[in-house]
């Protein structure tokens, strides 16, 4: 990312916590917040039961659910290997309570496979497992009160459509983020949805660069689909 994404994500120590020092949206449905206490930062290396090395899915529960990877009250659900639950009991059971080992972490880990287990309410008994997924490219905070670009992946589609570090998105896809993370990740939503069923090739992004007082819109381009994949070069 541009800049280097250890470099960027806000993370801060308050008190004995290591927390962020303003709100950044780490995914499309999660919006971390000053006083949300971060706990550790992990990459799955046992083997889940297809094979692959992905990431498990997010779980919301105890430290036993969290462990069999069950819900509460359920028995239908296959376990997890017990090499692999070894391994999230590990993680799930560490407290980093410095910012450089989550720096640390960030500049080593892999973006695209990295989970980050942290409390909403700062109890160790309340915990997230949330896995970082950016928006065409994006990280987003609020640092000032505005939904603003923290970093840009490099050769990603935002990257492609200009998009700087720095700048702030006004609306997407003709509607108004209203200074607001959440607001924003619903706009985009909306947006993407709107070209795929439009059948279009980019959606809009209004944004003002840093330290100018007008805005410009940016077309973001979509993935490709079958149909387009299928004809091009005819």
């Amino acid at each position: 990312m541009t800049p280097e994404f250890a470099l960027t994500f806000p993370v801060t120590k308050v008190d004995r916590d290591v927390t962020v020092k303003f709100p950044v949206l780490v995914n499309p449905a999660t919006v971390l917040k000053p006083g949300m206490v971060l706990r550790t930062m992990y990459v799955l290396t046992s083997a889940n039961m297809d094979g692959s090395t992905d990431l498990v899915l997010a779980h919301k529960g105890d430290m036993e659910e969290s462990y069999s990877r069950q819900p509460a009250n359920s028995s239908d659900q296959p376990k997890m290997p017990p090499e692999m639950a070894h391994e999230i009991e590990g993680y799930r059971r560490t407290v980093w309570d410095v910012p450089n080992n989550f720096v640390l972490a960030m500049a080593q880990y892999p973006t695209d496979a990295m989970h980050l287990i942290y409390s909403p309410t700062g109890k160790n008994q309340d915990l997230d497992d949330e896995r970082f997924s950016f928006f065409d490219g994006l990280l987003v905070g609020l640092p000032g009160g505005t939904v603003t670009v923290l970093a840009v992946e490099k050769e990603s589609k935002a990257d492609e459509a200009g998009i700087k570090a720095g700048d702030e998105i006004v609306s997407v896809g003709g509607v108004s983020t209203q200074n607001d993370l959440a607001i924003f990740a619903a706009d985009y939503a909306r947006a993407k949805k709107i070209a795929k069923d439009n059948e279009v090739s980019t959606y809009p992004m209004t944004i003002r660069s840093e330290g100018k007082g007008e805005t410009r819109t940016v077309n973001v381009a979509m993935p490709p689909t079958i149909k387009g994949g299928l004809m091009e070069g005819f």
